[in-house]
């Protein structure tokens, strides 16, 4: 995996969150660090697409303005706090991400029983409690096969045991190549899991730490 970032500026009105010449990152676990209003979530929202930018965004070779949507199938972005129509059920909700990224049953099936989410998923998410909502965002983003999982704020308003899941959830698909940006105000806990670099937005630069 090679994620590269060229040019990259974006402003919201005239005040500008981000500015920079080049972030450039290959496969592995990368951690970006950073309080509120630092450019975190907008950085990731230019990667996976969900904002307009100036600048380029290439991950293997593949431009994200130019194939936005061969781009975006490499790319799996869970939000820090996930909004979703609140009158569909957890499984609706889940056969939907089935059928965008064809996944199997089985894979979706290992997910809500290791987040212990399957006796909940015919409530509708609008009776979910916070920590529900962030569990089934998790499983959301780990269902099909991509190249980058993009992760904001996933530690919090989940409990320990989860968490623990999620690190070793991240391990086994970094063994299996798979490529992480997280963000978290949290300390990631380096016994559970070893990231690969760390980064932290100053001055709308992206910096290593």
């Amino acid at each position: 995996m090679n994620l590269t970032l060229n040019n990259i500026c974006k402003k919201y009105g005239s005040h500008t969150v981000l500015e920079f010449d080049e972030w450039k990152i290959n496969s592995g676990i990368y951690w970006l660090k950073g309080g509120n209003g630092t450019g975190k979530t907008t950085l990731f929202r230019i990667i996976s697409g969900q904002t307009p930018f100036e600048g380029t965004v290439l991950l293997n070779e593949i431009n994200l303005k130019k194939q936005p949507t061969n781009f975006r199938s490499k790319i799996s972005y869970a939000e820090a706090e996930p909004q979703y129509p609140l009158f569909v059920t957890g499984k609706e909700l889940l056969n939907f991400y089935a059928a965008i990224r064809k996944a199997s049953q089985s894979d979706i099936d290992s997910l809500t029983d290791l987040f212990e989410m399957t006796a909940y998923l015919n409530q509708k998410i609008g009776d979910y409690s916070s920590g529900m909502l962030k569990k089934l965002s998790l499983i959301c983003v780990f269902i099909g096969d991509v190249s980058l999982y993009i992760l904001d704020e996933p530690l919090i308003t989940i409990d320990t045991a989860s968490a623990d899941k999620l690190y070793r959830l991240i391990i086994e698909k970094s063994e299996q190549g798979k490529s992480f940006l997280i963000s978290s105000h949290q300390e990631i806990d380096a016994a559970k899991l070893k990231v690969d670099g760390v980064f932290v937005i100053e001055n709308k630069k992206v910096m290593i730490c």
